[in-house]
């Protein structure tokens, strides 16, 4: 009978350690994927800034915080964050590299994302100038650029958070 219990007691000790090393290896990779979620999210500057129109600047703080500052866009954040309970957050990241050229105008090319655990899906593209003054969206399935007037009114994307 001596034996019967030790040999439970052995087993319920190894599992227990068998869930401690789960639990420490689950919050690592946690820790690891917000880590690295923080780095593309955000981009530190360059040292030294890039000539305005040069290929491969990186956005300004201007262009971004004027598109982080629409409605639509701090709508959808808010509504990402309260139906995935926390899990999933809005984002606004650089699409392509390069400055994208409008009737002379440079732009940055940034979208909004949806940044879930396991994926990041993109809500909508804009063209951002430099100083943030100017927002076109990129419509992406007509191939055309639209005024953020012509947008909010054909695309209604308020609505997209109203469903």
């Amino acid at each position: 009978m001596a034996a019967i219990i030790h040999l439970q007691h052995a087993t319920m000790q190894a599992c227990a350690s068998s869930s401690k090393t789960a639990i420490t290896a689950g919050i690592l990779a946690g820790l690891l994927a917000a880590a690295l979620g923080a780095y593309y999210v955000y981009q530190p500057p360059a040292s030294s800034p890039a000539p305005q129109g040069a290929a491969g600047a990186q956005p300004d703080d201007k262009a971004v915080n004027a598109l982080l500052a629409l409605p639509e866009i701090r709508a959808w954040s808010a509504h990402i964050e309260k139906i995935s309970g926390g899990r999933s957050h809005g984002a606004v990241m650089e699409t392509a590299p390069e400055q994208r050229l409008v009737d002379g105008q440079a732009y940055f090319q940034l979208s909004f994302f949806e940044n879930a655990p396991d994926a990041a899906h993109r809500w909508e593209s804009f063209l951002v100038t430099p100083d943030g003054k100017r927002i076109l969206v990129d419509d992406t399935a007509e191939g055309d650029l639209i005024s953020l007037e012509r947008w909010r009114k054909e695309s209604a994307p308020m609505q997209r958070v109203t469903n």
